[in-house]
């Protein structure tokens, strides 16, 4: 599978809903039991992520820029 990052598709930021059923199955896969009050404060964490996330993915760097050195067998 492809995803194309150019400016004719732009990168959707993620739903508050996403989000929250990411939590609720990352608990779930790890079997933790989540405590109500602190609910809130994860999901604004996962909110900071997805936010610098889309801000990252969203910049062309260009073909020239690479991220990482490139392993070449």
């Amino acid at each position: 599978m492809t995803i194309d990052l150019s400016e004719d598709m732009p990168l959707p930021k993620a739903t508050d809903a996403a989000l929250a059923q990411m939590l609720d199955g990352a608990l779930a896969a790890h079997g933790i039991a989540p405590e109500p009050h602190w609910r809130a404060d994860a999901l604004m964490h996962l909110r900071a992520i997805a936010d610098a996330a889309h801000l990252v993915y969203s910049l062309d760097l260009g073909d020239a820029a690479e991220p990482a050195p490139v392993y070449r067998p």
